[in-house]
Protein backbone atom coordinates (compact mmCIF):
# COMPACT_ATOMS: atom_id res chain seq x y z
CA UNK A 1 0.00 0.00 0.00
CA UNK A 2 1.21 3.35 -0.82
CA UNK A 3 0.88 4.90 2.99
CA UNK A 4 2.42 1.67 4.16
CA UNK A 5 6.13 3.05 2.16
CA UNK A 6 7.36 5.51 4.99
CA UNK A 7 9.66 6.83 2.03
CA UNK A 8 6.94 8.65 0.77
CA UNK A 9 4.46 11.60 1.87
CA UNK A 10 1.20 10.96 3.70
CA UNK A 11 -0.42 13.92 2.06
CA UNK A 12 -3.31 13.89 4.62
CA UNK A 13 -1.03 14.88 7.47
CA UNK A 14 0.95 17.21 4.96
CA UNK A 15 -1.84 18.84 4.42
CA UNK A 16 -2.86 18.80 8.19
CA UNK A 17 0.32 20.41 9.36
CA UNK A 18 -0.53 23.43 6.92
CA UNK A 19 -4.10 23.84 8.16
CA UNK A 20 -2.89 24.20 11.73
CA UNK A 21 -0.70 26.37 11.27
CA UNK A 22 -2.64 28.51 8.76
CA UNK A 23 -5.90 28.44 11.42
CA UNK A 24 -3.44 29.08 14.23
CA UNK A 25 -2.30 32.49 12.81
CA UNK A 26 -5.91 33.29 12.13
CA UNK A 27 -6.42 32.31 16.02
CA UNK A 28 -3.77 34.24 17.20
CA UNK A 29 -5.19 37.53 14.91
CA UNK A 30 -8.69 37.53 16.06
CA UNK A 31 -7.01 37.32 19.98
CA UNK A 32 -4.93 40.23 18.56
CA UNK A 33 -8.33 42.21 17.33
CA UNK A 34 -10.35 40.60 20.53
CA UNK A 35 -7.20 42.66 22.79
CA UNK A 36 -6.63 46.22 21.42
CA UNK A 37 -10.34 46.65 20.14
CA UNK A 38 -9.29 49.89 17.15
CA UNK A 39 -12.76 51.04 15.78
CA UNK A 40 -12.62 49.34 12.39
CA UNK A 41 -13.53 46.20 14.41
CA UNK A 42 -15.37 47.28 17.52
CA UNK A 43 -18.57 45.73 14.81
CA UNK A 44 -16.72 42.12 15.58
CA UNK A 45 -15.83 42.52 19.28
CA UNK A 46 -17.46 45.51 21.11
CA UNK A 47 -15.96 44.98 24.35
CA UNK A 48 -12.15 43.98 24.19
CA UNK A 49 -11.27 40.54 26.23
CA UNK A 50 -9.84 41.77 29.05
CA UNK A 51 -12.68 44.50 29.82
CA UNK A 52 -15.27 42.18 30.21
CA UNK A 53 -13.33 41.50 33.72
CA UNK A 54 -13.76 45.03 34.32
CA UNK A 55 -17.63 44.74 33.92
CA UNK A 56 -17.95 41.55 35.60
CA UNK A 57 -15.73 42.09 38.83
CA UNK A 58 -14.45 38.16 40.11
CA UNK A 59 -13.23 38.68 43.10
CA UNK A 60 -10.51 35.62 42.29
CA UNK A 61 -9.54 37.32 38.82
CA UNK A 62 -5.69 37.50 38.44
CA UNK A 63 -3.92 40.59 37.42
CA UNK A 64 -4.11 41.75 34.09
CA UNK A 65 -0.14 41.12 33.42
CA UNK A 66 -0.86 37.40 34.65
CA UNK A 67 -3.28 36.96 31.38
CA UNK A 68 -0.73 38.64 29.01
CA UNK A 69 2.03 36.81 30.06
CA UNK A 70 0.68 33.65 29.93
CA UNK A 71 -0.98 34.10 26.69
CA UNK A 72 2.29 35.45 24.78
CA UNK A 73 4.16 32.20 26.42
CA UNK A 74 1.06 30.25 24.96
CA UNK A 75 1.15 31.43 22.14
CA UNK A 76 4.62 31.44 21.34
CA UNK A 77 5.27 28.10 22.91
CA UNK A 78 2.43 26.12 20.42
CA UNK A 79 3.88 28.53 17.44
CA UNK A 80 7.08 26.77 18.13
CA UNK A 81 5.85 22.95 18.51
CA UNK A 82 4.11 23.85 15.12
CA UNK A 83 7.20 25.29 13.05
CA UNK A 84 9.03 21.91 14.62
CA UNK A 85 6.26 19.95 13.35
CA UNK A 86 6.53 21.88 10.08
CA UNK A 87 10.17 21.28 9.24
CA UNK A 88 10.01 17.43 10.24
CA UNK A 89 8.05 17.58 6.82
CA UNK A 90 11.31 17.82 5.32
CA UNK A 91 13.30 15.33 7.04
CA UNK A 92 14.55 11.98 6.47
CA UNK A 93 16.48 8.72 8.11
CA UNK A 94 19.53 7.62 6.65
CA UNK A 95 17.72 5.12 4.69
CA UNK A 96 15.50 7.60 3.40
CA UNK A 97 12.04 6.97 5.91
CA UNK A 98 10.58 10.23 6.26
CA UNK A 99 11.16 11.66 10.16
CA UNK A 100 7.29 12.35 10.65
CA UNK A 101 6.26 8.99 9.40
CA UNK A 102 8.73 7.20 10.87
CA UNK A 103 8.44 9.00 14.73
CA UNK A 104 4.33 9.04 14.37
CA UNK A 105 4.17 11.14 17.89
CA UNK A 106 2.09 14.01 16.10
CA UNK A 107 -0.65 11.80 14.89
CA UNK A 108 -2.86 12.88 12.79
CA UNK A 109 -5.86 13.24 15.58
CA UNK A 110 -3.54 15.45 17.81
CA UNK A 111 -3.99 18.05 14.54
CA UNK A 112 -7.25 17.77 14.14
CA UNK A 113 -7.60 18.17 17.44
CA UNK A 114 -5.65 21.38 17.99
CA UNK A 115 -7.52 22.41 14.70
CA UNK A 116 -11.14 22.23 16.44
CA UNK A 117 -9.57 24.06 19.66
CA UNK A 118 -8.31 27.40 17.74
CA UNK A 119 -11.47 27.43 15.88
CA UNK A 120 -13.29 27.11 19.37
CA UNK A 121 -11.63 30.01 20.43
CA UNK A 122 -12.34 32.27 17.56
CA UNK A 123 -15.63 31.10 18.49
CA UNK A 124 -15.48 31.73 22.09
CA UNK A 125 -14.13 35.46 21.52
CA UNK A 126 -16.99 36.33 19.38
CA UNK A 127 -19.45 34.93 22.29
CA UNK A 128 -17.53 36.67 25.03
CA UNK A 129 -16.96 40.19 23.71
CA UNK A 130 -20.53 40.15 23.27
CA UNK A 131 -20.82 39.17 26.56
CA UNK A 132 -23.10 35.98 26.07
CA UNK A 133 -21.83 34.87 28.88
CA UNK A 134 -23.62 31.63 29.04
CA UNK A 135 -22.97 30.42 25.60
CA UNK A 136 -19.22 31.43 26.45
CA UNK A 137 -18.89 29.18 28.89
CA UNK A 138 -20.56 25.94 27.13
CA UNK A 139 -17.87 27.39 24.51
CA UNK A 140 -15.02 27.31 26.75
CA UNK A 141 -15.54 24.05 27.91
CA UNK A 142 -15.14 22.68 24.24
CA UNK A 143 -12.55 24.62 23.80
CA UNK A 144 -10.47 22.56 26.96
CA UNK A 145 -11.71 18.79 25.16
CA UNK A 146 -9.96 18.84 22.26
CA UNK A 147 -6.88 20.11 23.71
CA UNK A 148 -6.87 16.76 25.81
CA UNK A 149 -7.77 14.92 23.45
CA UNK A 150 -4.58 16.30 21.46
CA UNK A 151 -2.42 15.08 24.48
CA UNK A 152 -4.06 11.76 25.31
CA UNK A 153 -3.16 10.84 21.75
CA UNK A 154 0.47 12.75 22.15
CA UNK A 155 1.30 10.69 24.78
CA UNK A 156 0.55 7.37 23.90
CA UNK A 157 2.29 7.36 20.28
CA UNK A 158 5.05 9.01 22.01
CA UNK A 159 5.30 6.26 24.60
CA UNK A 160 5.32 3.93 22.12
CA UNK A 161 7.89 5.34 19.09
CA UNK A 162 10.17 6.83 22.30
CA UNK A 163 12.86 4.15 22.29
CA UNK A 164 12.64 3.70 18.90
CA UNK A 165 13.58 7.42 19.03
CA UNK A 166 16.43 6.21 21.63
CA UNK A 167 17.28 3.68 19.13
CA UNK A 168 18.14 6.23 16.51
CA UNK A 169 19.77 8.37 18.58
CA UNK A 170 17.65 10.76 18.13
CA UNK A 171 17.95 12.09 22.05
CA UNK A 172 17.56 16.02 20.98
CA UNK A 173 14.49 15.39 19.35
CA UNK A 174 12.83 13.70 22.11
CA UNK A 175 14.13 16.62 24.25
CA UNK A 176 12.50 18.92 22.10
CA UNK A 177 9.49 16.74 21.69
CA UNK A 178 9.05 16.65 25.50
CA UNK A 179 9.62 20.54 26.11
CA UNK A 180 7.78 21.85 22.75
CA UNK A 181 4.65 19.90 22.12
CA UNK A 182 4.09 17.97 25.81
CA UNK A 183 4.79 21.42 27.84
CA UNK A 184 3.33 23.83 25.47
CA UNK A 185 -0.35 21.65 24.79
CA UNK A 186 -0.16 21.08 28.47
CA UNK A 187 0.24 24.64 29.41
CA UNK A 188 -2.53 25.62 26.67
CA UNK A 189 -4.80 23.45 28.29
CA UNK A 190 -3.85 23.75 32.55
CA UNK A 191 -4.95 27.57 31.23
CA UNK A 192 -7.95 27.41 29.76
CA UNK A 193 -9.00 25.00 32.40
CA UNK A 194 -8.28 28.28 34.90
CA UNK A 195 -10.09 30.21 32.35
CA UNK A 196 -13.13 27.91 32.43
CA UNK A 197 -13.03 28.21 36.29
CA UNK A 198 -13.62 31.96 36.03
CA UNK A 199 -16.23 31.90 33.16
CA UNK A 200 -18.17 30.02 35.27
CA UNK A 201 -18.00 31.86 38.55
CA UNK A 202 -18.98 34.83 36.24
CA UNK A 203 -21.99 33.00 34.98
CA UNK A 204 -23.22 32.10 38.21
CA UNK A 205 -22.45 35.42 39.97
CA UNK A 206 -24.58 37.60 36.73
CA UNK A 207 -26.17 35.17 35.20
CA UNK A 208 -27.66 33.06 37.81
CA UNK A 209 -27.89 35.40 41.03
CA UNK A 210 -25.50 33.83 43.05
CA UNK A 211 -23.35 36.16 45.31
CA UNK A 212 -19.95 36.79 43.47
CA UNK A 213 -17.95 36.15 46.44
CA UNK A 214 -20.01 32.49 46.49
CA UNK A 215 -19.33 31.81 43.14
CA UNK A 216 -15.65 32.98 43.50
CA UNK A 217 -15.15 30.32 46.44
CA UNK A 218 -16.69 27.63 44.54
CA UNK A 219 -13.93 27.75 41.92
CA UNK A 220 -11.70 27.85 44.18
CA UNK A 221 -12.50 24.55 45.70
CA UNK A 222 -12.74 23.38 42.21
CA UNK A 223 -9.57 24.30 41.50
CA UNK A 224 -8.14 22.93 44.40
CA UNK A 225 -9.46 19.62 43.43
CA UNK A 226 -8.31 19.50 40.08
CA UNK A 227 -4.84 20.48 41.35
CA UNK A 228 -4.97 17.15 43.96
CA UNK A 229 -6.72 14.67 41.40
CA UNK A 230 -3.96 15.98 38.70
CA UNK A 231 -1.42 15.18 41.10
CA UNK A 232 -2.17 11.88 42.22
CA UNK A 233 -2.87 10.89 38.39
CA UNK A 234 0.54 12.36 36.98
CA UNK A 235 2.79 10.84 39.40
CA UNK A 236 0.66 7.44 40.21
CA UNK A 237 -1.32 6.24 37.85
CA UNK A 238 0.11 7.64 34.72
CA UNK A 239 3.36 8.63 35.39
CA UNK A 240 4.93 7.13 32.60
CA UNK A 241 3.18 9.24 30.21
CA UNK A 242 3.18 12.53 31.76
CA UNK A 243 6.54 12.30 33.88
CA UNK A 244 8.06 15.31 31.80
CA UNK A 245 4.88 17.56 32.77
CA UNK A 246 6.14 20.18 34.34
CA UNK A 247 4.48 23.49 33.09
CA UNK A 248 0.62 23.10 34.06
CA UNK A 249 2.29 24.32 37.56
CA UNK A 250 4.01 26.70 36.81
CA UNK A 251 0.62 28.26 35.15
CA UNK A 252 -1.92 27.53 37.97
CA UNK A 253 0.87 28.98 40.89
CA UNK A 254 1.28 32.21 38.51
CA UNK A 255 -2.06 32.75 38.25
CA UNK A 256 -2.91 32.22 41.64
CA UNK A 257 0.23 34.16 42.46
CA UNK A 258 -0.84 37.25 40.09
CA UNK A 259 -4.92 36.85 41.98
CA UNK A 260 -3.31 37.41 45.37
CA UNK A 261 -1.25 40.12 44.26
CA UNK A 262 -4.30 41.98 42.43
CA UNK A 263 -6.92 41.26 45.20
CA UNK A 264 -5.23 40.53 48.97
CA UNK A 265 -6.69 43.26 50.95
CA UNK A 266 -4.01 42.60 54.16
CA UNK A 267 -5.70 45.18 56.51
CA UNK A 268 -8.89 43.24 56.11
CA UNK A 269 -8.60 40.08 54.17
CA UNK A 270 -11.44 38.39 52.71
CA UNK A 271 -12.52 34.80 52.90
CA UNK A 272 -11.28 34.01 49.18
CA UNK A 273 -7.80 35.82 49.80
CA UNK A 274 -7.31 33.59 52.83
CA UNK A 275 -8.80 30.78 51.22
CA UNK A 276 -6.59 31.63 47.55
CA UNK A 277 -3.43 32.45 49.73
CA UNK A 278 -4.14 28.31 50.92
CA UNK A 279 -4.51 27.42 47.80
CA UNK A 280 -1.40 28.98 46.80
CA UNK A 281 0.76 27.08 49.14
CA UNK A 282 -0.51 23.86 48.52
CA UNK A 283 0.18 23.82 45.10
CA UNK A 284 3.43 24.86 45.13
CA UNK A 285 4.20 22.43 47.82
CA UNK A 286 2.23 20.08 44.97
CA UNK A 287 4.99 21.69 42.33
CA UNK A 288 7.71 20.61 44.74
CA UNK A 289 6.38 16.86 45.24
CA UNK A 290 5.98 16.70 41.45
CA UNK A 291 9.85 17.97 40.97
CA UNK A 292 10.99 15.31 44.17
CA UNK A 293 9.03 12.56 42.79
CA UNK A 294 10.54 13.64 39.35
CA UNK A 295 14.38 13.44 40.84
CA UNK A 296 13.11 10.34 42.93
CA UNK A 297 12.03 8.14 40.21
CA UNK A 298 15.23 9.01 37.78
CA UNK A 299 17.64 7.98 40.10
CA UNK A 300 15.68 4.69 41.16
CA UNK A 301 15.69 4.56 36.92
CA UNK A 302 19.71 5.10 36.63
CA UNK A 303 20.49 2.43 39.82
CA UNK A 304 18.36 -0.02 38.22
CA UNK A 305 20.08 0.50 34.66
CA UNK A 306 23.70 -0.10 36.26
CA UNK A 307 22.50 -2.60 38.40
CA UNK A 308 21.17 -4.42 35.09
CA UNK A 309 24.61 -3.80 33.35
CA UNK A 310 26.84 -5.05 36.41
CA UNK A 311 24.43 -8.29 36.10
CA UNK A 312 25.23 -8.63 32.58
CA UNK A 313 29.06 -8.13 32.38
CA UNK A 314 29.01 -10.66 35.45
CA UNK A 315 27.56 -13.11 33.41
CA UNK A 316 29.49 -12.16 30.87
CA UNK A 317 32.82 -13.19 33.27
CA UNK A 318 31.33 -16.20 34.05
CA UNK A 319 30.96 -17.55 30.83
Amino acid sequence: MYFADKTKHNWFIVALILSNILIYVTMLGFNILASFPINSTTKLFPTDVGGISNDYYIEVTPASWVFSTVWTIIFVWNALWLIYAFINIFRRLKDNTLFYRKFDFLNFGVFIAFIVNNLSIIAWLFLWSNKFIGWALLLIVFCVIPLNVALFIFYRKLDECKEDLKEHKMIVDLVFIRILPQNGLATFATWLTLATNLNFATFLAYECGAEQDAASTVILFIILTIAVVYFVIENFIWQRYLLYNFSPWFVINFALLGSVIKNYDASNPSRNNIITIILLIITFLLAIGKIVLFILYKTACRRFANKKVFHINQTEDIS
